[in-house]
């Protein structure tokens, strides 16, 4: 946690695997030396390579077999199919992933770490800014996982060749970039929903989205990761955790009056922040605040200025994209204290302004790093009793 940042340098790591080239990307596939469109459907899909390669492996197993050779059956070896719910709906998956897609949500690729799942990452949409942060909280290095450059196209995604695509309905699967679940299955992909954005209503694309309470959605993340990665016993010990963390939230000594918090990520015309659904609404309780949008039905979304004028923060919580914009959350900062809707406010006046990673905020297990990141925050503000809590990080 840090109040009134210094500048940062963030650097972008440039993937060998994704990078783009003039042409396109490195790793495209070619035919005579020729780049081919991956969206050809003269081109075997990812689900037709799968197949291709499981029908080769067989038969070199019965090759074995007929010649005398000792080989364990694919039944023996591998997991068979898995079924879970997702979204409320019953959802059937080959088998173990072994190469998962993981874009739309930085918090939910620590959700993916936690289970103990890197190794099954593929590619993933995460701002190299943010690997120290994962790295550390979870003992792990992901520098070498592939990037998805943005806007993440088909092409970017079919060319990791995966067995799983994660995204969410406010981020890839809303269709921006051409990605959709339909384009996906189109492609023989796979794909899981981000549990905090479902649809409200399923069959329309504009619903409201959030259907559960934010820590749910990420419990229904790390129970599912768990099953889809064979990371089951890692599964349950990361809810143990997270509950234990949980309850030595709650039972922390509280305000006579909880400090309203107002999620600033980022503003041009209006102000992105989240409403009730989304995973800050469960951060800043958990810390023992309110947030000012609390009764908003839905997860992230623009709030006018005037609206947010209106709701009177105690607290403003910025987030920090660790993007390659080294002035990011400098500018940010300029905005809040010269815009009119908030310069006159008391968040301002008094200072009382908090900078977290964006990456702790996206609903995943990193949700319970940022809650007691903010939890220490407002004590250091003099909004909470003082406490022992302070997360894992340092982020001074």
């Amino acid at each position: 946690m840090r109040l009134n940042p210094s500048p940062k340098t963030c650097w972008q790591r440039e993937a060998v695997r994704l990078a783009p080239t003039p042409t396109g990307f490195a790793n495209e596939p070619r035919v005579n030396g020729s780049p081919v469109s991956l969206t050809d459907p003269a081109l075997p899909t990812p689900a037709r390579l799968r197949a291709l390669a499981a029908a080769t492996t067989l038969g070199a197993l019965l090759t074995l077999a007929a010649c005398g050779g000792a080989a364990e059956s694919e039944s023996e070896t591998s997991a068979g199919p898995v079924t879970l719910e997702n979204c409320d709906e019953e959802t059937t998956y080959d088998g173990t992933a072994e190469r998962i897609v993981a874009t739309s949500n930085s918090a939910n690729i620590g959700t993916l770490l936690r289970v103990g799942a890197l190794g099954q990452i593929a590619a993933m949409s995460l701002s190299t800014g943010n690997d120290a942060i994962l790295n550390d909280l979870y003992d792990v290095d992901v520098s070498d996982v592939p990037r998805l450059k943005s806007p993440i196209s088909m092409e970017s995604i079919v060319g990791a060749d995966p067995d799983l695509l994660v995204g969410s309905y406010s981020g890839l699967f809303s269709g921006s970039s051409g990605v959709t679940r339909e384009a996906a299955a189109d492609q023989g992909v796979p794909t899981y929903v981000i549990s905090d954005s479902c649809r409200q209503d399923p069959a329309d694309a504009g619903s409201k989205l959030g259907t559960m309470g934010p820590w749910d959605a990420v419990r229904a993340d790390i129970t599912n990761y768990g099953e889809l990665t064979s990371h089951t016993d890692e599964a349950a010990a990361a809810l143990a955790e997270l509950d234990e963390r949980l309850a030595a939230l709650e039972d922390a000594p509280q305000a006579d009056a909880a400090p309203e918090v107002l999620l600033f990520d980022s503003a041009t015309t209006d102000v992105y922040t989240s409403g009730r659904n989304g995973p800050p609404q469960g951060i800043i309780e958990a810390a023992g605040a309110e947030n000012v949008f609390g009764d908003e039905d839905t997860t992230w979304f623009r709030a006018a200025w005037e609206t947010v004028a209106s709701r009177e923060p105690d607290v403003i919580v910025v987030m920090d994209y660790r993007s390659d914009n080294p002035n990011e959350v400098e500018e940010k900062l300029a905005t809040i204290r010269t815009h009119a809707a908030l310069k006159d406010t008391a968040a301002v006046k008094e200072d009382r302004i908090i900078v977290l990673p964006l990456v702790l905020f996206t609903s995943g297990y990193p949700n319970i790093e940022a809650a007691e990141q903010l939890r220490a925050g407002l004590e250091e503000l003099g909004l909470l009793p003082e406490t022992d809590i302070a997360g894992t990080l340092d982020l001074s």
